[in-house]
């Protein structure tokens, strides 16, 4: 009897002390997922609160070369203001940008020595210190100076270059040609969580392999001072991203540019901190610009690149200017303007051969265009006006005599005096730009040849509408 009253506590030990046992597992286990789901929770939404969500909304890409030769200016050292060199800072605000109000201005610096404040009780700039310690940006004016590290000082200097002059006489000319690439990202940013966020430019980069690029401003050799170039227009149009802050929901608009090694490609890869912006339209915008690039406008218009005229051709055979331009026509150009330049002598009578070169691309994708006929003042005549559905002008020209219309299967050319110049409603079709600027010639005869073209291709990239448009300049 004893016996059987044993084995029976016993048993309802063991089977009291696994209930317990098993009920603090399984409060551990909650515990601990519930940990787990707290901390990735947490995570995710640190996450979300200070990622935006990015959109591509238009790429352009750009390379230029000349041959004048930089002059760099001192202005002051970094280290040195404030400070005794604070006088020269206040000198170069003053006499070069017209900053008057830096007379009775302050100066010190923030931002662990990366930012010099300059302000009064009612005014204020900042000189702020790229990454790589290689220039200096004055905003809010996005003025460009070079930094210089000179035995182990920061030495801040104006590039004096060429701004977009007519007269050659003010060039001085190399044998080096000062080439450049540049990418510019149209951008839709959007804060999708639920507090403020804090854009920061300066966390917005361009890999490209191991290569990182920051953001640049692009105003290279007077590029917004040519309103010749219809790339370069619509970039100076542009709302140009800054440091901002987003509230829940807000989104901004603009394009922000990278001075890179290469024309575009599809390595290139946009990152905002540690997270890669993808993009379906970014990729479509790359194959775009491959097949715009390869465009035969001779094909459509029956016009050859070049001009075949004797008068136009320089003593190597060489064409001053061209009609329409696609790759192999600027290659073309390019490889021959550095020939010539290299051929030409000093001590001759027409010097060092001047040569410039700019070409530029644009893409949008997937926008809806409307294209529509618009008479002109001397109700003679009639423009081209192509505008997306913000109306923004895409197209608005009074040369239309390079035009064509694709029109069940064939391509219907139009001229200025037609008034028959269909109107459109396009679904989703993508917008190419496409402008070429080359100059060329000696201080004392100089040629200029000015292209604009654009495609509206379908989602196919059939060409649908075809427009180029070509000026020659000869200066004497």
């Amino acid at each position: 009897m004893r016996l059987r009253i044993l084995i029976f506590i016993l048993t309802i030990f063991l089977i009291f002390s696994g209930c317990v046992e098993e009920n603090n597992a399984n409060q551990s286990n909650e515990s601990a997922y519930q940990e787990s789901v707290n901390l990735s929770s947490t995570t995710l939404s640190s996450e979300e609160e200070n990622i935006p969500e990015i959109e591509v909304t238009s790429f352009s890409s750009i390379y230029m070369h000349d041959n004048s030769e930089n002059v760099l200016r001192y202005l002051f050292s970094w280290d040195n203001v404030p400070g005794n060199e604070s006088d020269y800072l206040s000198e170069y605000l003053r006499n070069d940008l017209g900053i008057d109000w830096v007379r009775n201005a302050q100066n010190i610096k923030t931002d662990d020595n990366n930012t010099i404040r300059v302000f009064t009780p009612d005014n204020s700039l900042e000189l702020k210190l790229s990454d790589d310690k290689k220039t200096v940006l004055i905003t809010p004016d996005d003025i460009q100076l070079k930094v210089k590290d000179e035995n182990g000082k920061l030495c801040i200097y104006k590039i004096e270059e060429y701004r977009g002059s007519s007269d050659p006489a003010e060039v001085n000319l190399g044998y080096n040609l000062n080439e450049r690439y540049y990418a510019i990202y149209g951008l839709s940013i959007k804060n999708n969580g639920s507090k403020n966020l804090d854009f920061k430019l300066n966390e917005l980069h361009l890999r490209d392999g191991d290569q990182r690029f920051n953001t640049t401003t692009l105003d290279p050799y007077g590029f917004y001072e040519r309103p010749r170039l219809d790339v370069l227009s619509s970039l100076k149009k542009e709302n140009k991203i800054e440091n901002t802050t987003l509230s829940p929901g807000q989104t901004i608009n603009g394009s922000v540019a990278f001075q890179v090694n290469s024309f575009y490609n599809e390595s290139f890869l946009l990152m905002y901190k540690k997270t890669p912006v993808s993009s379906a339209s970014l990729e479509k915008s790359i194959k775009t610009l491959r097949m715009a690039e390869r465009f035969n406008y001779s094909t459509i218009f029956g016009v050859p690149p070049y001009s075949e005229e004797t008068d136009d051709l320089n003593r190597d055979g060489t064409p001053f200017f061209c009609n329409w331009v696609n790759r192999s026509v600027f290659e073309f150009f390019n490889k021959a303007d550095s020939e010539n330049m290299m051929r030409s002598s000093p001590s001759s009578l027409s010097g060092i051969r001047w040569t410039k070169i700019v070409y530029a691309l644009e893409v949008k994708p997937d926008i809806n265009i409307t294209t529509l006929p618009v008479k002109n003042r001397d109700s003679h005549t009639y423009s081209l006006l192509a505008v997306d559905d913000a109306r923004e002008e895409l197209i608005n020209t009074y040369d239309i005599e390079k035009i064509a219309f694709l029109r069940n299967g064939t391509y219907k050319h139009y001229s200025r005096n037609s008034q028959d110049v269909p109107q459109m409603n396009l679904t989703n079709h993508i917008f190419v730009r496409t402008s070429f600027e080359r100059t060329y010639g000696t201080p004392m005869n100089v040629y200029a040849s000015i292209n604009n073209q654009n495609l509206i291709l379908d989602d196919n990239r059939n060409a649908i509408v075809v427009r180029y448009s070509d000026g020659g300049y000869h200066f004497v």
